[in-house]
């Protein structure tokens, strides 16, 4: 039960963290161009609950259909629903307008209450597109801006709206930011009537924020007070008979400089190295009674079980600590070094998985839960953040590729439509080319799920202790 709570306390924060970075991209991005922000939500519905902010001015005229009402009728305080038009000079004009019930929660969806009739409008007949029972649901038109929202002011033209809402979701395993008219160019304000460049850059801005933050983690963590080994080398202190190392000829009391042509700084990145190189040969620098030497060690793709790759164990001797704090300059420096030298290992990794060695190893929701407790328990708040770095990383790559539903799904049909010399994909169609991406994810997702479930049940660890 302590190691589920550890796990559970220590992967929805990192979830949510990873989360808030990557849609605050999509937010500051939609923001600065212009577009509607209706909701930035913390995790999935239902909703927890909400907070109204912002500043919105929709103009009221002879034009806007009301039903059963006046001016009088909405205060202050109250929650409404309007659809607006735009005028040429952009501001909206609201075309209908609805009180919602006044026993709803806030920020909640759905509820229907009375209308709001304004000055000189109250006996005005509802046009063909009006709501026949009442209800703004049943306006079937993409040309007005559907929003929501609690009533600041109520002026004789018009009504002040704080129609953008920050939410908390009952479901922590995600977020949203709701832009208005994402596939919609008829709406005011809309995601779809900005400049092919202008949506590309919305769209990629959540990667691109994922893919800073392990910069700006690594700084914090030089920055902040921390216990630091320096040096070291890796001494090995038992060698499986009938293993690669015992067929290079290594024996115990060897250390090993380096790996290849790169000098070994980090003794604890050797089993890294390792797993990297698996199924081909590599060149160990070692240091036996103080005379330096090559062996040629092949790690196995598949050891027998408890040999690991190369059959040794090792220790690391020689090691120095010291408590140490970076300036900022310098904790920047080693921000963008530290995640480059991640990328690389990462890079490498990929490669070996096409190169005969170890395939990949997925796991999902569980299995990084599981993941993220084991490293907090052993690691602290540096190993915390050393998982939510990797994991942003696969985050910012993962939402990039073109995979239907992801962000680099949407960037593709943004692709197709600047090939096509402006020519947009029909939105039905790519809403059902996202439903089936979304689909297949959802499944793949619980595939894997029931794999980690499996392991947890065996208590098998992800990390292979």
């Amino acid at each position: 039960m302590d190691t589920l709570l550890i796990a559970l306390a220590s992967f929805i924060p990192m979830l949510l963290l990873l989360v808030v970075v990557h849609e605050l991209g999509h937010f500051w991005t939609a923001k600065a161009f212009g577009v509607k922000v209706l909701e930035f939500g913390v995790g999935y519905p239902p909703r927890a609950f909400g907070i109204y902010t912002g500043r919105t001015e929709a103009l009221v005229t002879q034009a806007t259909i009301c039903l059963n009402g006046s001016l009088s009728a909405i205060k202050p305080g109250q929650v409404v629903r309007i659809l607006s038009g735009e005028t040429d000079d952009g501001n909206l004009v609201a075309r209908y307008v609805e009180i919602r019930d006044s026993a709803s929660s806030e920020g909640a969806s759905g509820a229907v209450g009375r209308f709001a009739g304004f000055g000189g409008n109250q006996n005005r007949q509802p046009g063909a597109d009006s709501p026949q029972h009442g209800k703004l649901d049943e306006v079937e038109t993409d040309e007005y801006l559907r929003h929501e929202g609690r009533v600041r002011e109520v002026r004789s033209d018009r009504i002040v709206l704080a129609d953008m809402i920050y939410s908390v979701n009952w479901l922590p395993l995600g977020g949203f930011v709701r832009l208005a008219g994402e596939n919609n160019p008829a709406a005011p304000q809309s995601l779809a009537r900005r400049s092919v460049g202008q949506r590309a850059i919305v769209l990629a801005a959540g990667s691109a924020m994922n893919a800073l933050f392990p910069i700006v983690a690594f700084a914090i963590m030089a920055m902040v007070p921390h216990t630091e080994v320096i040096g070291g080398t890796a001494q090995i202190t038992q060698i499986t008979p009938d293993s690669p190392a015992a067929a290079a000829g290594l024996v115990p009391g060897d250390r090993v400089l380096a790996v290849g042509d790169e000098l070994l700084s980090d003794p604890e990145r050797l089993p890294q190295e390792v797993r990297l190189a698996a199924g081909s040969e590599m060149a160990w620098v070692i240091e036996r009674n103080g005379q330096r030497q090559v062996a040629h060690v092949t790690p196995r793709v598949d050891p027998p079980a408890g040999q690991g790759a190369v059959g040794i164990r090792f220790e690391i001797v020689d090691q120095q600590v010291e408590r140490r704090t970076e300036p900022p300059w310098v904790a920047l420096r080693l921000g963008v070094t530290n995640t480059w030298d991640m990328l690389t290992l990462i890079v490498r990794e990929v490669r070996g998985w096409f190169g005969g060695g170890r395939g990949p190893e997925f796991s999902g929701p569980i299995g990084i839960a599981q993941i993220t407790g084991e490293v907090t328990q052993r690691g602290g708040f540096q190993g915390w953040m050393v998982v939510a770095i990797l994991l942003s990383i696969n985050l910012a790559v993962l939402n990039i590729l073109p995979i239907p539903m992801l962000d680099g799904g949407r960037l593709l049909f943004v692709a197709i439509e600047w090939v096509r010399g402006g020519k947009r994909v029909p939105s039905d169609k790519e809403g059902l080319v996202h439903l089936i991406g979304f689909i297949a994810m959802i499944a793949l997702v619980i595939a894997i799920s029931a794999n980690d479930i499996i392991r947890l049940v065996r208590g098998i660890s992800p990390l292979g202790g």
